[in-house]
């Protein structure tokens, strides 16, 4: 799948081997498969070089959702609800269970009015 350039290294480098599971470079570039975890750490710079050529980077930069401090406080109230309700739910506390029920589904609205659920 991954073509190997020439003069980067040629046979030897193809033979390349994990220790523990026995995966080669070759099967890799060939099933675009690795073996085992030890697989990163023995392929790492032949892996940098996939992932630089496929994504234009090898560090994971994250997006965050641009929502507003008001919307970003609602969602920690109502995933915070909802733990609270479990727990109560597994304490046994049905009554107190079935109030956070209620205040969930207020906030589950406005979070859908707002375009958030």
């Amino acid at each position: 799948m991954y073509q190997e350039t020439a003069g980067s290294g040629g046979e030897a480098r193809m033979n390349k081997k994990c220790g523990k599971c026995g995966t080669t470079l070759e099967q890799f570039y060939h099933t675009s498969l690795l073996g085992c975890e030890n697989c990163y750490r023995v392929f790492a710079a032949e892996l940098e070089a996939v992932l630089l050529k496929l994504h234009g980077k090898t560090v994971h930069t994250g997006k965050t959702p641009k929502i507003g401090d008001i919307e970003r406080q609602l969602l920690f109230e109502y995933e915070t609800l909802l733990e609270e309700k479990e727990s109560a739910m597994l304490r046994g506390e049905f009554d107190e269970a079935n109030a956070l029920g209620g205040q969930i589904r207020q906030l589950y609205l406005e979070l859908s009015r707002r375009g958030l659920k």
